[in-house]
């Protein structure tokens, strides 16, 4: 067997595995795509990322330095090892960004919904 046939096939082998399992190694599914066990797709991006770590932290009152401990480090990279834990700090800004947005969602619909009460009892 030649050496070029060895490759070829080995090509041919992977090009038909993916394409059984269903990944995409073109376009825009395959960047930052990563196979999880059940067969799906993860879209990992630093923003996702860091909107989670956010949520965990002020729905659980974790503490943002939880972000710091090596052990949670070792975890992330042991699962993504590219990956870049934002700092306790960029945590607690991310919550308050959080806040104070949804602050002003929270006041402009009860804007609205008193106006809304206002014209209605004029009738």
């Amino acid at each position: 067997m030649q050496t070029g046939q060895g490759t070829k096939n080995l090509n041919r082998g992977i090009k038909e595995c993916v394409q059984r399992r269903g990944v995409s190694t073109e376009g825009p599914n395959a960047k930052g795509a990563q196979q999880t066990l059940s067969g799906s797709i993860s879209k990992y991006t630093p923003e996702a990322h860091r909107a989670l770590i956010a949520m965990r932290c002020a729905v659980n009152k974790r503490p943002f330095r939880s972000v710091a401990d090596p052990l949670y480090i070792e975890e992330v990279r042991l699962l993504r090892p590219d990956v870049i834990v934002p700092s306790p700090r960029t945590v607690s800004r991310d919550i308050n960004e959080i806040y104070l947005q949804g602050s002003k969602n929270v006041k402009e619909y009860f804007s609205v919904r008193s106006h809304h009460h206002t014209c209605r009892n004029s009738y």
